[in-house]
């Protein structure tokens, strides 16, 4: 499938499954294609023939905005190279997973994957406490299984001290095959979160990095106010901008007359509803207050000097 078939297939997979969504078009070169919420999940997805022709930066930003709005980041793809996805398997690239068509079915119908791929190969995850419960219910030892099976008694130890565990599908299946019962556990592509961002880049880089125009002069005007700031360039939005004390999330828009899209402006507006993150507008002087947005003049935003003040305007 080529990509805007994929996003199709994404969004009617994803609605039969009762899930709300938005598809985004913007920018051209965009980080995510589609965003959807169901029951307890919320996902951000990318699409792509080849899950490896997507460039490190947009990948950089799925997984940020995707850790900002406690969502799962999603490259739906049909090949990693020249080679096919397998349905049954889900692929590690830059800490995202990636999954064919038939694993995003088969993981909204409750029959997610076994077997993780990453760079350094093919992975499955057991369930420490079954294996030991299982093992202590035959009569075996920790090193009489550790010889059946053929690896150290360390091993057995690590792996019946965690609920869920990381092997090779080899030793998975002597351990299955010894004590006759499944101890894999799924790996669940749609409930994955990522624990915090890669590579954090200090508020003040940040507003250094973005220049003295426009988007620069808001990132420090928001640094001043202790808020953390994410600029992005392959989003519908310029900036992400948090602050936990304030429980304060926000996507946020940077326009002025000539840089006005309001398809943008929607865009970002659906996104923020469906990851439960506030909207902000922040326009230059003259420019177009954008309808059922919360905005601000940029001389209003150099005004405010607390994050509380700034929490008020998403009120």
């Amino acid at each position: 499938m080529k990509t805007e078939e994929l996003t199709r297939y994404a969004e009617r997979a994803l609605k039969r499954h009762g899930f709300e969504l938005a598809v985004n078009r913007f920018p051209p070169d965009r980080c995510f294609d589609l965003v959807a919420r169901g029951e307890g999940i919320s996902i951000v997805v990318k699409t792509a023939y080849d899950m490896l022709e997507v460039p490190r930066r947009q990948l950089d930003e799925l997984y940020a905005i995707s850790n900002w709005a406690s969502a799962t980041p999603l490259i739906l793809a049909e090949r990693r190279g020249d080679e096919k996805l397998d349905s049954d398997a889900v692929y590690v690239r830059g800490g995202v997973y990636a999954i064919s068509p038939t694993a995003l079915r088969r993981s909204l119908e409750g029959d997610p994957p076994l077997v993780e791929v990453g760079p350094a190969g093919c992975y499955v995850y057991i369930n420490g406490e079954a294996m030991k419960e299982k093992r202590e219910k035959l009569g075996l030892s920790v090193g009489e299984l550790a010889r059946l099976v053929g690896v150290s008694r360390m091993t057995i130890y690590s792996y019946e001290r965690e609920r869920r565990r990381r092997t090779t599908p080899n030793v998975a299946y002597r351990l299955e095959y010894v004590l006759g019962i499944p101890i894999v556990i799924p790996v669940d592509p749609l409930r994955y979160r990522p624990s915090a961002e890669r590579r954090p880049i200090p508020e003040d880089l940040m507003a250094r990095a973005l220049g003295k125009g426009i988007l620069g002069l808001v990132a420090r005007l928001l640094s001043r106010l202790k808020l953390a700031v994410r600029a992005l360039s392959h989003a519908p939005f310029d900036m992400l901008v948090k602050h936990d004390g304030e429980m304060i999330k926000v996507a946020l828009n940077v326009v002025d007359k000539e840089g006005y899209d309001e398809r943008r402006i929607n865009s970002t507006r659906k996104f923020a509803e469906l990851m439960g993150l506030n909207h902000l507008v922040v326009r230059t002087s003259g420019c177009k207050r954008p309808e059922d947005v919360a905005s601000i003049g940029i001389d209003e935003l150099k005004s405010i000097r607390r994050p509380e003040e700034f929490a008020q305007l998403l009120t």
